[in-house]
């Protein structure tokens, strides 16, 4: 037992009053040892104790400091809505509560909120007008269409000058009708524009409504669900000083790929007149222009395009230049260009012929030119001639469309045409079909049909994909690799640097043409190669061709040649005379991309508006089934 002496002498050497040299604590007995351990390690868990309620303390003096409740970054006391995270801010409306904490229902008194920065927007939102609480809207004067269904109500406000763009997924299902009606006011109504589908304005700062409101047909109305896709970005003044940055927030930062952008003006309402010619070309290019500038940090494919035909009376044409003091003219053309580029900043400008000025959509596609695998549709395609070759081969050469009735999704069927007999471009058409029949059977994933609507597949309008296979020079189309493009489905690819699985439109010496499946790179033996070399002087495809009876024409292979190599003798079926170049006119390239990687264009939003009237004819003189050669 120690003595109360002893304790407190203890408590005395503990308390820092009295120390002890090592050889005099080592002078205490054992048990008094033990006393001390035991004794500092409880003062050291007191310290410890001290030093955890001063750690907690340290946290309650940062919370009372900055407290941040809902963790965004922003301190509650100037958090515009301390409870949610919100860490934009945004308040459209300036009353001081933030978006997050204000009720949104999508109602005339409670809209959906359509948050916008000084760079813009892109908002996605999908919904059920049968569950809309709103039903106020019958009309939008002066349009008198029948909107009496329920509707929903957005709003937003722009900080600046902006170039606002929304359309909804199409098709639509099948008896749902809702349409786009952009607002300057709702009490009383203002009507900016509507749209069945799709609008693009240019609007001044203030604050807009969009309203999703349910055709009536009939005195039926047509409620159902909606995609909807909001993008806004800046309004740039398209001048020298001023260029639109395209697909990024300014000139400098790099086009991320793939990318689409989508553009409409007018050029007479353009405030830049600088750019008279293009030398060396000379055309008279005299009227005002709009100019777009971007960066690439890889190389990409980029095709520029304007929508032909254009307007009665307006001729804008478009040039891409990679510096613009001076002028440095990499192409232009009437209507599109398309060219590999590097690592650079590049200019893209929309001029008026003379002084033709008016109205023009602008399409400006990028894609890698590292043309990656996964982004490939090849392989499908490539399994889609497997299928059709095993399936429906060598059954007939017309000018009929498809060998077999092929079912869109669950949106319908797409009927052949005649007795099993297909030309060459319908061909085509029926293996990218298959090819995405077999892509959804593989990966599940239906929404391969939401894209283009059925009709694009059926009819020859200008918005449907099929005219543009058809091939057609009044809309820009030289073939498949054109038509993909224009969809935002797929590039134009230089020959040499096709995969196996892309598509070829080939012209002949003869004047005759085909639209085929490339299948690989051959030489002067035949023998076949998946990549280009300096040995090859042609190619092996696949598609339709030959006479009408069974067994002598229909979906069959054929090794081209290119006309410089003569007739060389192969053991196979030939197409002789095929004309060589570097010129999508004659030698139509490209590769179609994986669904994931399609993205809308100025035609594919057209495409899903309402159709318009056929605009391309099946030529039988020019894919007359013919192969020089063989047949």
């Amino acid at each position: 037992m120690i003595s109360k002496l002893g304790l407190v002498a203890l408590l005395l050497v503990l308390s820092g009053v009295v120390s002890c040299s090592p050889e005099e604590s080592n002078s205490n007995n054992g048990n008094l040892n033990n006393v001390n351990n035991v004794n500092n390690v409880n003062n050291i868990n007191n310290v410890n104790n001290v030093n955890n309620v001063n750690n907690v303390n340290n946290v309650n003096n940062t919370n009372n400091i900055n407290p941040d409740a809902d963790g965004d970054g922003v301190p509650d006391v100037t958090d515009n809505c301390p409870d949610v995270a919100n860490p934009r801010q945004e308040d459209f409306d300036g009353d001081g509560q933030g978006d997050a904490c204000t009720t949104q229902n999508g109602t005339v008194q409670e809209p959906f909120i359509i948050p916008v920065t000084n760079d813009g927007a892109t908002y996605d939102d999908a919904r059920d007008t049968t569950q809309s609480q709103s039903d106020v809207f019958d009309s939008y004067p002066p349009n008198a269409l029948d909107e009496s269904g329920p509707e929903y109500v957005y709003v937003f406000t722009l900080p600046r000058r902006m170039q606002v763009q929304a359309y909804i997924d199409l098709p639509e299902p099948d008896g749902v009708d809702i349409d786009l009606h952009l607002l300057s006011s709702l009490a009383p109504l203002s009507l900016i524009s509507r749209s069945n589908n799709a609008l693009m304005e240019t609007l001044e700062p203030g604050t807009y409504f969009l309203v999703m409101d349910t055709y009536v047909s009939s005195g039926t109305p047509m409620p159902g669900p909606y995609g909807l896709h909001v993008r806004i970005r800046p309004w740039y003044e398209g001048t020298v000083a001023d260029p639109i940055p395209v697909c990024a927030a300014s000139v400098a930062t790099p086009v991320p790929l793939p990318c689409v952008f989508v553009d409409e003006r007018d050029t007479s309402t353009a405030t830049s007149d600088v750019l008279d010619s293009y030398p060396p070309n000379a055309t008279d290019e005299s009227g005002p222009e709009f100019i777009y500038a971007f960066t690439l940090d890889q190389a990409a494919y980029v095709a520029a395009e304007l929508i032909a035909p254009e307007p009665t009376g307006v001729d804008i044409d478009v040039h891409l230049l990679s510096s613009l003091s001076p002028v440095s003219l990499i192409q232009r053309d009437n209507n599109a260009v398309w060219t590999l580029l590097q690592p650079g900043t590049y200019y893209v400008v929309a001029d008026t012929y003379q002084a033709m000025a008016g109205f023009y959509e602008l399409t400006v596609s990028f894609r890698s030119a590292a043309l990656e695998p996964e982004t490939l549709f090849n392989d499908y395609i490539l399994a889609a001639v497997d299928y059709i070759d095993a399936n429906y081969r060598l059954l007939g050469y017309d000018s009929a469309v498809l060998t077999h009735d092929i079912d869109y999704g669950t949106y319908g069927t797409i009927v052949r045409s005649g007795e099993a007999r297909t030309m060459c471009v319908a061909a085509v058409m029926e293996i990218i079909l298959v090819a995405m029949e077999l892509y959804e059977a593989e990966t599940g994933d239906s929404t391969v049909w939401d894209y283009l609507p059925m009709r694009s597949f059926q009819y020859l309008g200008a918005g449907d994909l099929k005219a543009h296979l058809w091939v057609n020079y009044d809309i820009e189309s030289g073939g498949s690799g054109d038509a993909l493009r224009h969809f935002g489905m797929g590039m134009n690819v230089p020959f040499e640097n096709l995969i196996p699985g892309s598509l070829i439109n080939l012209n002949r010496t003869s004047g005759t043409g085909h639209a085929v499946v490339f299948i690989a790179f051959i030489d002067i033996q035949g023998n076949t190669y998946p990549t280009w070399n300096a040995d090859v002087i042609g190619f092996k495809y696949y598609s339709s061709q030959g006479g009408y009876d069974v067994g002598s024409g229909g979906m069959d292979y054929r090794y081209a040649v290119f006309s410089d190599y003569g007739s060389p003798t192969m053991p196979y079926n030939r197409d002789l005379n095929i004309i060589y170049s570097t010129s999508q006119t004659y030698l139509n390239t490209g590769v179609m991309y994986m669904p994931d990687q399609w993205i809308d264009t100025a035609r594919t939003l057209r495409g899903k508006k309402n159709g318009s009237g056929d605009v391309s004819v099946f030529d039988p003189v020019y894919f007359d089934g013919v192969t020089p050669g063989n047949d």
